[in-house]
């Protein structure tokens, strides 16, 4: 009991650091962030579509883990995700003796809610950029799944899939309600709101790569735990970023105006793409930083024999 809630106090100050980070980042960019943009109806009633879901998936998850809802197909699928995002440390515990259908479910339901996000999120000529991301995701999960080896990759699976599903929750909720007549514009005007939105949807974003380090403690320690998510998330980062490099900026980010108009922030404006000068160096950076984040990431993976060669 008493590590049980040392583990939750520990979760508590993780969180708390990412929404103090997020605050930052939310007062650095909200000068570039307060002209909303507007979606077409089509993408409107497709993210609520979305949105229903999600919270669905979100809720069945929740309420199986403390009644007999479990026993329903798929509800333990749910389940799984909802412990395992949510406390990080019972992944293992909480993928264990789960169906075949529900293991397919843990895999199916959080991918396909991330693949429809992203194209609600883009229009027909932006869906270049859903590819790229889903790539990145592609990548994160097979070097991971080659890291771990021989292991078994349900904890990270559950909990990964479960922060997922309630980042595109928090996403659909903006783009559901910035249709024609919708109200999130006049929401976005609030500075208090602009700033609670940024702060969450960051905070979210990095949870991901937290509860994937978290989940995998109990299978291979703290140390290589933390490699295996460092050198997911780095390559997930590095492998867009080379491709937009060499490309070239101007081409590959040119379809993805319009996406970028449907945030609720004027992000096209902050980084420069309308008018087509992002530059490269950026990406090329950016490519860097990720690549010496896998690289130290998977030295931390390694096993202590192994690591000692290589050094």
């Amino acid at each position: 009991m008493a590590t049980t809630a040392g583990r939750g106090i520990l979760a508590l100050g993780v969180i708390g650091v990412l929404l103090v980070s997020g605050v930052i980042l939310a007062v650095v960019v909200d000068p570039f962030t307060r002209q909303p943009m507007t979606v077409g109806p089509a993408t409107e009633w497709s993210a609520r579509v979305l949105l229903v879901l999600g919270v669905a998936w979100v809720g069945i998850g929740m309420v199986s883990a403390r009644t007999r809802l479990v026993r329903r197909p798929g509800a333990a699928a749910a389940r799984a995700t909802w412990i395992a995002s949510s406390r990080p440390w019972r992944a293992r515990e909480s993928s264990l003796g789960l169906l075949p259908l529900d293991r397919w479910l843990m895999i199916l339901v959080p991918g396909g809610i991330l693949v429809a996000t992203r194209i609600a999120q883009a229009p027909r000529d932006g869906l270049w950029s859903v590819g790229l991301a889903i790539l990145g995701w592609l990548v994160f999960a097979v070097a991971v799944r080659l890291l771990l080896g021989r292991r078994s990759p349900w904890p990270i699976i559950a909990a990964v899939g479960g922060a997922i599903v309630l980042r595109c929750v928090v996403a659909l909720v903006a783009v559901s309600l910035s249709g024609p007549g919708g109200v999130w514009p006049e929401l976005w005007s609030s500075p208090a709101l602009r700033t609670l939105y940024v702060t969450v949807a960051f905070a979210l974003v990095a949870w991901v790569f937290v509860v994937a380090g978290w989940s995998l403690a109990a299978q291979l320690g703290p140390r290589r735990a933390t490699g295996v998510a460092l050198a997911g998330m780095g390559v997930a980062y590095a492998l867009p970023a080379a491709t937009i490099a060499v490309v070239g900026a101007r081409n590959a980010l040119r379809s993805w105006n319009e996406q970028i108009g449907v945030l609720p922030w004027d992000l096209a404006r902050l980084t420069g793409v309308r008018e087509g000068v992002f530059p490269v160096e950026v990406v090329a950076t950016t490519a860097l930083i990720g690549a010496m984040v896998t690289l130290v990431g998977i030295l931390l993976a390694l096993p202590k024999r192994a690591a000692g060669r290589v050094r």
